[in-house]
């Protein structure tokens, strides 16, 4: 993975990632000139539809995030050959040892998993895991914090 920074007009730097080792998952091919390398890969998934909540303890999937998910799906759709990972997380209350996070988590992950391949995004392409050990440690464990902590992220080609 290499990073570059670009100088847009005057002042206004950019900054991408070129994954050479990684395949380019857009079209390769616009108006007969080949742009599959090198490939700057950005995730197609908007930021805002990349994070799904849970409710303490849960691992069912709320109206909101099922329509999250719906999004995704339709998305993932337009890639079919992107793989896609789901990472699984808990808050530290719900599930206070490693062992009891890992659970939660792969379920939160499997739950989403489920989820999409219902919206028919094919199974082989999809991985998903629990991680047993919080991806952020908040400075106080407040209501918000906690939520914030009950995720499963969506990453896609990576």
């Amino acid at each position: 993975m290499k990073t570059v920074v670009a100088a847009f007009g005057f002042c206004m730097l950019a900054e991408t990632a070129i994954a050479a080792d990684q395949p380019c998952y857009t079209s390769e091919r616009r108006g007969g000139l080949d742009f599959s390398l090198p490939c700057a890969w950005h995730s197609p998934i908007p930021a805002e539809d990349a994070v799904i909540g849970f409710a303490s303890g849960s691992a069912n999937l709320s109206a909101d995030a099922q329509a999250i998910l719906d999004r995704q799906a339709a998305v993932l759709a337009r890639f079919p050959n992107a793989p896609v990972e789901l990472v699984g997380h808990a808050d530290t209350v719900e599930a206070p040892t490693a062992s009891e996070q890992a659970a939660l988590s792969q379920s939160r992950a499997g739950a989403v998993r489920a989820y999409l391949i219902s919206r028919g995004i094919v199974s082989g392409r999809i991985t998903a895991s629990g991680r047993d050990y919080p991806f952020m440690i908040p400075r106080q464990l407040t209501p918000e914090t906690l939520a914030r902590m009950r995720v499963v992220f969506t990453q896609m080609g990576n």
